[in-house]
Parts: structure tokens; C-alpha cells; sequence
């Protein structure tokens, strides 16, 4: 019994220690990365999509996703290509299952 008590001890300990490192996106960055994204032609023809542009506006999965996105690294070519395939992925997936 006093294993078990130090085991949920330590698991809690761990837990209270780890989840503040969990990165969590907020509005604030989902908004900073859509206005950057905005300058980049295949995020504009994304937006030029009804469906897609819904999805982007409200849409918590996607929202997160393009939360999660690091904009210091969009001007590099092989990240861009990363998050706009990432973007495209999530998007489709989206359309298909609204379809």
C-alpha cells in the first residue's frame, strides 16, 4: 500500500511538472499567424475557398493547427512547404467529412 501511495505521489509530482511544458496555443497566436500567413499566395487561394475559409474563421482544429504553426521559420522554404501540406491535410480532411 505505501508503494502504490509513493507511485501516485510521484506520478502526481511528474504531472505538476510537466503539463506547464505542454505548449498551448492561445487565440493570440492563432490571429498573429493567420496575418502572417496572409502574406504567402497559397494561404490567400485557401481563403478564396468558401468552405476552407469557414473552416479557418471557426474551426477549432484547424485553428490549432495553424496555432501551432512557428511563423519565425515560415519565410524558410522547406518549413513553409511543411505547414502549408499540414494546413492543406487538416483542410481536407475537414471537406471530406462535411461532404
Amino acid at each position: 500500500m505505501k508503494i502504490f501511495i509513493a507511485a501516485v505521489i510521484l506520478i502526481t509530482i511528474n504531472l505538476y511538472t510537466i503539463v506547464p511544458l505542454i505548449p498551448r496555443t492561445s487565440e493570440e497566436h492563432v490571429v498573429k499567424n493567420i496575418k502572417h500567413l496572409k502574406k504567402y499566395p497559397w494561404f490567400q487561394e485557401m481563403l478564396s475557398k468558401e468552405r476552407y475559409k469557414e473552416l479557418i474563421i471557426n474551426d477549432t482544429k484547424v485553428r490549432k493547427t495553424i496555432g501551432r504553426f512557428n511563423t519565425g521559420k515560415l519565410n524558410h522554404n522547406k518549413k513553409k512547404g511543411k505547414y502549408r501540406k499540414a494546413l492543406q491535410r487538416i483542410l481536407h480532411q475537414k471537406t471530406n467529412y462535411l461532404a
